[in-house]
């Protein structure tokens, strides 16, 4: 390792790297830790001679610019096929630090580790733990599923940006130490469709031993892992819009642009077939990468420690957000109906304006569908995932805890959005951006994300982040709770 001036550059298995040190924290930005062939496993780097400028971030993933992203990502930065690349921020390239790595959310489709919304400089100072951000591969080109797709008979079927993250997690263990970090104590932490990546990695075969704690904030469990089927049905549907006329051309769409599939994805969402979901390019279940999923093995990797939870008002990010019309209140009893599985909606909606009203909130209808989204998408499933994780490992030496953020820090609209904790966790809400819009809008963010950030860090360094654990026994639970009337403090509440 050597350092001129406020530049250091430490040496990694492909080469030395240089970064910059600023404001008590020293970050590597666009560090590639491997190759993406199209439609296959990543592969390795080339070593490179002399010193790698690290300063800047490198290339994202090819996504589609939608106003979503725009509004939590900012302004889409140069893309590349070739975006898997990773950013490093420590407090020293000395010492043995936990290391946490982060996967960033955008319903597999958008987002970019390079966002100034996970900036981990001051996240790394104040946690005192080495911080790394994680680009994967999204859209059809990360998650296109099919026989086809396979290399081999015993090859991946799709999952490329679930190896991808592999892939990182093996750099990490082979290069952090030159980091200042410890390669035996990774969390693996995400948020949204990075936090279902982290599920998802832990029954993921390739992943075992890669880390040892997860933090998984807000995931939509629905999301987590679809049928082989689904996927398959997505990518023959991707393949007829782009000319083929029989089965699945691999080699055909290996030879498209990178922008066209892209295109091809966001049109096919249009089709009747897919319109109102998220179309089949997601974790799909497969014999080498994904043969399990989460949601039916709760007990997988028992000796590692899970963070688990949600926002307030999870919901106004799906349904009352400045980046799309809130659907008609004509619509709602159909979109509550499918939320949550009933042909009687209007029952469900009578209940939370019931409950509603005895807590004094708000009764409209639109208000009711953000509450039922909050429960029915994100809060509910994952609280159940917990409880019974926590029942899975009994005795086992894994450990669960649950919490919630109540800060309304995106505003009055958006309120505890879906991505409020993420700037409270960074402390980037005051970044003038993204960050700003998600979790500065309100009083009291510095304070919650200190709270956030000192949990987290309890958690990461081998802790408890300050509260007790989810019971095996399916009773009641405390459960951390950041924002609302005060910072922090802990309640207790019935397991689901």
């Amino acid at each position: 390792m050597s350092a001129v001036g406020d530049l250091v550059s430490p040496e990694t298995a492909s080469g030395r790297v240089r970064g910059v040190r600023r404001d008590g924290a020293i970050s590597f930005r666009g560090i590639p830790y491997a190759t993406a062939p199209r439609f296959a496993a990543p592969g390795p780097v080339p070593s490179w001679a002399g010193v790698r400028e690290a300063t800047e971030p490198g290339p994202a993933a090819p996504q589609p610019a939608r106003a979503i992203a725009a509004f939590t990502h900012g302004v889409l930065p140069a893309t590349s096929e070739e975006c898997l690349n990773l950013n490093v921020f420590t407090p020293s390239v000395t010492g043995s630090r936990p290391v946490l790595v982060w996967l960033h959310g955008g319903g597999f489709t958008v987002g970019h580790a390079g966002a100034s919304l996970y900036d981990g400089s001051r996240l790394a100072k104040s946690a005192d733990a080495v911080v790394v951000t994680v680009n994967y591969r999204l859209g059809s080109l990360g998650w296109l599923s099919h026989p086809r797709l396979a290399a081999a008979p015993d090859a991946a079927t799709g999952n490329w940006g679930l190896l991808d993250q592999m892939a990182a997690l093996e750099w990490v263990r082979q290069n952090i130490a030159g980091f200042g970090g410890d390669p035996q104590r990774v969390t693996l932490a995400g948020q949204s469709a990075g936090a279902l990546c982290a599920i998802d990695l832990l029954v993921a075969p390739g992943a075992a031993g890669l880390f040892r704690r997860t933090i998984l904030q807000s995931p939509p469990l629905g999301d987590v892992a679809q049928p082989a089927d689904v996927g398959a049905k997505w990518a023959q549907a991707l393949s007829d819009a782009a000319g083929g006329t029989g089965p699945l051309d691999a080699s055909a769409l290996r030879d498209l642009a990178a922008q066209r599939i892209v295109d091809l994805h966001e049109a096919l969402l249009e089709a009747p077939e897919f319109r109102g979901s998220r179309g089949g390019a997601l974790p799909t279940l497969d014999p080498v990468a994904l043969p399990h999923s989460p949601a039916t093995t709760p007990g997988a990797r028992p000796d590692v420690d899970v963070l688990i939870g949600s926002t307030a008002q999870e919901g106004t990010f799906f349904f009352n957000s400045p980046w799309r019309p809130p659907p008609p209140p004509e619509r709602i009893a159909a979109i509550v109906g499918h939320l949550c599985h009933t042909d009687a909606p209007e029952i469900v909606i009578d209940r939370y304006r019931r409950r509603a009203t005895v807590q004094a909130r708000p009764t409209g209808r639109l208000s009711l569908l953000v509450d039922i989204a909050t429960d029915m998408m994100v809060a509910g499933p994952a609280a159940a995932w917990a409880s019974r994780r926590a029942k899975a490992l009994a005795a086992g030496p894994g450990t669960v805890h649950r919490y919630r953020v109540d800060h309304p820090g995106a505003g009055g609209t958006l309120r505890a959005t879906h991505t409020v904790d993420v700037p409270l966790l960074f402390g980037t809400w005051r970044d003038g951006g993204p960050g700003e819009r998600l979790g500065g809008q309100a009083a009291g963010s510095a304070e919650v994300g200190r709270e956030i950030v000192q949990a987290w860090a309890r958690f990461i360094h081998g802790g408890s982040p300050g509260w007790d654990r989810v019971s095996a026994g399916g009773g009641g639970d405390e459960i951390g709770v950041f924002g609302g009337s005060h910072p922090f403090t802990v309640e207790f509440e019935s397991s689901r």
